[in-house]
């Protein structure tokens, strides 16, 4: 262990022997974040993620460095579906500890070897994404077919099985609800949400089989004179078979039924079955108008998450902006200041993780000067050699970083530059700016005297009209 003062080697001592500072808060606060890694490490290993996750955050908030825990966070985030989260632990880790660090190494190498990986998880938060808005917008038959898809794509994406099974128990689809959960907790089996889930699917069941109606013996009812005489079926029908006056008089009723069925009940019938077939055919009617609105819909959202794919294929993957932002923080160490402002300019901010954005802000800020600088050289030269354009260009890029860069120097020429190519609008707007921010300085006097013979031309022009 060593020093959080001065770096020295410590052993078993309160304090540290080099700079006597007190150590004994300190080893502490590291021997709990260990407490916490070996918790992670036992719930992981008996798939108790969600559990895992929650220890190895603790373990991290009390000492950042824990590598080992920081590693088995994102191995356990991976096996929860949550690739990007992952990947951005182990960037993290490989960032904090750059040597003797196996474990980053190999799980990034496994990423890497994967081109098509990325791009599936890709594809796969944006189809959840989209079921997440379904449900916001009460299209649930939508949110289950993309769920679907998330879930045929990225099997242990725990967030989609739970998601999707919520949209069953709504639906009252309690046996699918229970088979997706089944799924779920096989992949993370004590998350609190799942087993939430899962108890009221069993609720639900328990309900419905203690619905169902117990079987009662026919009776049969009627009339003799004043008096009602009820009996069960089975004696009724004996009472039948010992009278034979009654069975004749079965017989009549039975003809005469027939009768009656015929000139009457059979017309009526085939009325109700013409006009049962018409409103059946516009039912059906409905329902192709609304399967024609639902399949525009999703040629639509297709149509638009083909534009955003098409946008993001112009982007660095994420792999190798995160590369590109390791190499300029590594060069930036090594005191190579030109080649980190470089690799950093190759790295697309957008497809980092939150972490992985404030990492890049940092680092950006402590190579700015450099690459303004670079931007700077680069415009004074194509400035010298006349190619306005590309001087134009990179005195652009200095002027939105930093206005102010050399007194206006850069600002004064970007105008220059246009006043050249004959673009005055833009000219006269740098230089009004040069003005106002350095008027007693050498930009800002010979910008003021472009202004001012800018002005003197117009005014003879318009005495010549």
């Amino acid at each position: 262990m060593q020093c959080f003062m001065c770096g020295t080697e410590v052993g078993n001592d309160k304090v540290c022997y080099n700079c006597g500072a007190d150590i004994l808060l300190y080893k502490q606060i590291i021997y709990t974040s260990y407490v916490f890694y070996n918790q992670g490490l036992e719930k992981a290993k008996v798939h108790d993620l969600s559990g895992a996750i929650e220890s190895l955050k603790n373990s991290l908030q009390y000492y950042k460095y824990n590598t080992n825990a920081r590693n088995l966070l994102g191995l356990c985030y991976y096996h929860t579906g949550e690739v990007v989260r992952a990947l951005n632990e182990w960037v993290l880790s490989k960032n904090l500890q750059e040597e003797n660090n196996p474990d980053a190494d190999r799980y990034l190498a496994e990423i890497e070897s994967d081109p098509g990986l990325l791009t599936k998880t890709n594809s796969t938060i944006k189809k959840y994404n989209q079921a997440i808005e379904y449900c916001k917008a009460g299209s649930r038959d939508l949110a289950t077919l993309q769920l679907k898809k998330v879930i045929s794509q990225n099997p242990n994406l725990v967030k989609a099985h739970q998601l999707l099974a919520l949209l069953y128990i709504q639906d009252g689809k309690y046996a699918d609800a229970r088979k997706v959960l089944v799924a779920a907790n096989k992949i993370d089996n004590n998350n609190t949400t799942t087993i939430k889930y899962i108890h009221e699917v069993k609720a639900r069941l328990k309900e419905q089989n203690t619905g169902k109606r117990k079987k009662k013996n026919d009776v049969i009812s009627f009339a003799d004179g004043n008096e009602t005489i009820i009996m069960s079926e089975n004696s009724f029908r004996s009472m039948l078979d010992n009278s034979r006056a009654s069975f004749l008089n079965i017989l009549l009723g039975l003809v005469v039924g027939l009768l009656i069925c015929f000139f009457l009940i059979v017309p009526t019938v085939r009325d109700n079955i013409t006009d049962e077939n018409t409103k059946t055919v516009l039912a059906l009617n409905e329902e192709l108008k609304e399967a024609k609105s639902s399949n525009k819909a999703l040629e639509d959202d297709k149509a638009s998450m083909q534009s955003e794919l098409d946008a993001y294929d112009n982007k660095q993957d994420v792999a190798t902006s995160y590369d590109n932002l390791l190499a300029a923080s590594n060069y930036y160490n090594e005191g190579d200041t030109a080649s980190a402002a470089e690799y950093i300019q190759l790295v697309t901010r957008d497809v980092l993780g939150s972490e992985g954005k404030k990492f890049y802000d940092n680092l950006y800020t402590l190579i700015a000067p450099s690459i303004v600088e670079s931007y700077y050289t680069d415009g004074n030269k194509f400035y010298l050699d006349e190619n306005y354009d590309s001087a134009i260009t990179n005195f652009q890029k200095v002027v939105d970083i930093d206005e102010t860069y050399n007194k206006g120097a850069a600002m004064f020429l970007l105008g220059d530059c246009y006043r050249l190519t004959g673009d005055t609008e833009n000219a006269l707007k740098y230089f009004e700016k040069v003005v106002e921010q350095f008027p007693n300085n050498q930009w800002g006097k010979q910008a003021a005297n472009y202004i001012a013979a800018d002005d003197t031309s117009l005014e003879a022009s318009e005495v010549g009209e």
